[in-house]
This record gives structure tokens, sequence and C-alpha cells, in this order.
């Protein structure tokens, strides 16, 4: 498995806005492609969101950055501030109750 990690700043206020624009648009996309295992959205303090994309392999992860970039370029860019940080790897443990 391989996941994606993506840090955004987001403006002051925003983040519920945010929250339900990724539910209803973005998240769809995600699980539609090919290998996707999970989408986690996670409130990482004040004006910080953070993504984490799992998949059964790199090919799907690194896709999932494209369809992310694009997605956000498109729906959600006036909301947030800067670039996102983007980190990808191998899971070498998964665990989940």
């Amino acid at each position: 498995m391989f996941s994606t990690i993506r840090r955004y700043t987001v403006r002051r206020g925003s983040v519920e806005e945010l929250t339900r624009r990724v539910q209803e648009g973005f998240v769809p996309l995600v699980r539609r492609m090919s290998g996707f295992k999970g989408y986690y959205l996670i409130n990482s303090g004040p004006e910080v969101l953070i993504t984490v994309s799992v998949f059964e392999t790199a090919e799907g992860a690194l896709a999932s950055n494209e369809i992310a970039a694009d997605w956000v370029k498109t729906n959600v860019l006036d909301s947030t501030t800067g670039a996102s940080e983007v980190i990808i790897g191998d899971v070498l443990i998964s665990e989940v109750k």
C-alpha cells in the first residue's frame, strides 16, 4: 500500500466550508480511482487541514496527487493560502480495528 499526505493552509473561517466541498466534490472522485483504499481529512488546528489518501499502488497514490491538485485549483483555491505540502510513501505498517 502507498499513502499520500497533503497539508493545506486555509483562510480563517473556511474549514467547515472546505470540509463540505471536499465531501461533496473530491471524495467521490478519489473513491472511484483504481486501487483506492481510504481517504481521511484531518483538522490539524487553526487554519491547517491534512489529507491522507491510501492506495494499493504508488501509481494510484501519485495519480491522486494530480487529481487533488487539479480539483483544488478549480474548487477551493480561493480558500487556501500558498502551495500544499505533499508527502508520498510506502505504508510499512497498517493496523485498523
